[in-house]
């Protein structure tokens, strides 16, 4: 471990060409949250979050609520109150371990912010974080939506289905998508979420249980990616925003640096190949919905 990344991290870094530019963006991962960004949390509505099962597999999930159930008790203290659908491995598996990757996004203003810590949910399932790595991201990639109105937001199971592959419809949702979640986890155990969007298409879905997407230029601090370098442990989540469901991947990913491979996806810098182990499609009635206002400026043109 070297200042606030660890060994996975540095060396894709250096592998990138991009220590420097790292260690000087590195700064700014703290380990409490100053005062604007328990603002900023106190007004959204979804989390994305990442955490492992008993059998070291990655799992994205997200949960949602009125702006306000994210709140900062304290500089180091993060509460959310919000109950999972009962199919989501989130509980089961910071029962099993309290490790923890959070991923606050606002769609409408691209602004998104990332903590990483230990979590507990208590007898009423409202979830606690521990602080230790909190810090904002760029908004390139985030496709601008807006959130609509809406009766209320319990999140309640209507079916689920899993399975060891995804089947014709849900390789066309991945093909239709335009932004994913992934959360990874160093070899050192702790897990990270994070937020990858490119236009429609940028998702290649090679066969029922290979996918390959595209590593665009980011911050370069190669969190997600130098996670994978040391533990390819990796979960996807894909969220219908017009409906409410979800698809969530748990399976393993590896880097592709391989120029000729990168060719063929305009605008990477890599790519990463995911190889899926489960699905888990949950149709769960959320009465959320998001409407598609533009594209990010920064997707290259595929």
């Amino acid at each position: 471990m070297s200042g606030v990344y660890h060994a996975g991290e540095l060396k894709v870094q250096e592998m990138a060409g991009a220590a420097i530019v790292a260690q000087q963006n590195g700064t700014s991962i703290k380990p409490t949250i100053n005062k604007g960004a328990i603002a900023f949390l106190r007004t959204q509505s979804i989390t994305i979050m990442s955490s492992v099962d008993g059998a070291g597999r990655v799992w994205g999930s997200f949960l949602t609520g009125e702006p306000g159930f994210i709140d900062a008790t304290s500089e180091t203290t993060l509460t959310i109150t919000s109950r999972p659908v009962a199919s989501d491995p989130l509980v089961g598996n910071v029962a099993i371990n309290p490790e923890i990757g959070l991923l606050a996004i606002d769609f409408n203003r691209r602004i998104r912010m990332r903590i990483n810590g230990k979590g507990h949910f208590d007898e009423d399932l409202r979830l606690t974080v521990s602080t230790e790595q909190v810090y904002g991201n760029c908004p390139k990639y985030i496709q601008k939506r807006s959130l609509q109105p809406s009766g209320g937001f319990h999140r309640s199971l209507k079916s689920l289905h899993r399975s060891f592959r995804v089947n014709p419809e849900q390789q066309q949702w991945i093909r239709n998508s335009d932004t994913f979640f992934i959360g990874s986890v160093s070899l050192e155990g702790k897990t990270d979420a994070s937020h990858r969007g490119g236009n429609v298409g940028f998702v290649k879905v090679i066969d029922a249980n290979t996918l390959i997407f595209p590593d665009y230029f980011g911050n370069s601090m190669f969190n997600t990616l130098g996670n994978i370098h040391s533990n390819p442990g990796t979960g996807l989540l894909f969220i219908d925003f017009d409906n409410g469901h979800s698809l969530q991947l748990t399976g393993r990913s590896h880097i592709i640096w391989d120029e000729n491979e990168i060719s063929r996806f305009s605008g990477a810098e890599r790519l990463v190949r995911f190889e899926i182990d489960e699905v888990l499609y949950t149709e769960n009635g959320s009465p959320m919905r998001w409407d598609f206002v533009e594209y990010s400026p920064a997707n290259p043109t595929l």
